[in-house]
């Protein structure tokens, strides 16, 4: 990938669709929420992507974001996580360039009628995987060529 894309992630959708998140988050929703969290800051810190993950649900902190750090939303009261992910693509002049994750069909259906690509919870565990060999490709290949 050659310039930054945007990624933004149902959390809600992508925690239901992977099995091992599904059921952490019904014994521990908030420590399955930080697993994402943390899987998905990797992967904007390592990666061309730029990553914004949404929640429903006030559960979380309403901090600023900092510049160069991954996005986190959650919905307040009267919004979800669709109507939010709906908002970010609308605000994207170049919607080539925005890929939605999701497992709801009729989230799919609207985001790409407003011109972004959708992509599933299955290709985001790919895509994961992917980065996390290939960053550790790259780390090996530095150690080995560093001289001290």
């Amino acid at each position: 990938m050659s310039r930054k894309q945007y990624l933004l992630v149902d959390g809600h959708s992508v925690i239901y669709q992977w099995p091992e998140l599904r059921a952490l988050h019904q014994r521990q929703p908030n420590k399955c929420r930080e697993v994402l969290v943390r899987l998905l800051g990797d992967l904007h810190d390592t990666s061309d992507w730029l990553v914004t993950l949404v929640f429903d649900g006030k559960t979380g902190p309403a901090e600023p974001v900092k510049p160069g750090k991954m996005a986190l939303i959650y919905s307040q009261e009267g919004q979800t996580a669709d109507s939010i992910i709906e908002r970010l693509v609308g605000q994207v002049a170049d919607r080539s360039l925005v890929y939605v994750v999701t497992a709801d069909g009729a989230e799919r259906v609207t985001v790409e009628s407003l011109g972004a690509i959708v992509l599933s919870p299955d290709w985001l565990k790919d895509e994961l995987e992917r980065v996390n060999h290939d960053w550790r490709g790259t780390l090996d290949r530095v150690h080995k060529q560093a001289k001290w």
